[in-house]
């Protein structure tokens, strides 16, 4: 059952929506006070294109509330973000204060091994990239020595052929004793304190170093006697 002709011309022409509702309760009279289906979808499709909800007052007003509420909830997040990272921020500076950078450095102490490793008039070079040390070994004893130069602080370079260690910035050589012979650097190289640990390993202590020049070689802890 579909509205008749006469019936969609007063519903449309109707003036207000009180005239609305009293046409459609006229229809509603014709056929027992009861909308079938679809005469119901015909007349809501109707009143629809008559009185578009954004035509109302009413809905402006809804739609700005809406507008403002969602600006507000807009700011609102974003300051919650500002916040947040601004709290952050914060604790991140605490953070890093109560844990300042550390240069992290290879141990002052270390253990290189045992006796029977290091082979009697050889030089070990295995520590010194690690802990610029070398390993050094004759019939009597084991000695630490610094792989710093005395001259300005480079790194000399052991010449196995030539049994010396040799500078490579200016020219300073030095025997495998640590004893300097030949170019500007003015003393030998340094001793690190050598000990024996409770396991049996040999225990080096770079915390404390021997110089020749001052007669701290001869003190037992700048050697390790085999």
């Amino acid at each position: 059952m579909k509205l008749t002709s006469e019936e969609k011309n007063k519903l449309i022409s109707a003036k207000d929506e009180n005239e609305w509702y009293s046409i459609c309760e006229d229809i509603k009279s014709h056929r027992n006070g009861l909308y079938p289906n679809d005469l119901a979808r015909e007349i809501l499709s109707i009143y629809q294109n008559k009185f578009p909800v954004n035509k109302y007052p009413a809905w402006e007003e809804l739609k700005l509330d809406l507008i403002n509420r969602k600006s507000f909830l807009s700011w609102l997040s974003i300051g919650w973000m500002a916040f947040a990272a601004a709290t952050g921020g914060f604790f991140t500076i605490i953070i890093r204060f109560l844990f300042p950078n550390v240069l992290f450095e290879p141990p002052q102490s270390f253990k290189i091994g045992y006796p029977d490793d290091f082979e009697s008039g050889k030089v070990d070079l295995r520590f010194k990239k690690q802990y610029n040390v070398w390993i050094v070994r004759d019939e009597e004893k084991i000695i630490a020595l610094s792989t710093v130069c005395t001259h300005l602080g480079c790194t000399p370079n052991w010449l196995e052929t030539e049994r010396k260690f040799k500078c490579p910035c200016h020219g300073s050589g030095f025997r495998s004793s640590g004893i300097n012979f030949e170019g500007p650097a003015p003393r030998p190289l340094e001793r690190y304190k050598i000990s024996l640990a409770n396991d049996g390993q040999i225990l080096v202590d770079k915390t404390k170093s021997f110089k020749y020049e001052k007669g701290e070689w001869n003190r037992k802890e700048s050697y390790f006697k085999v």
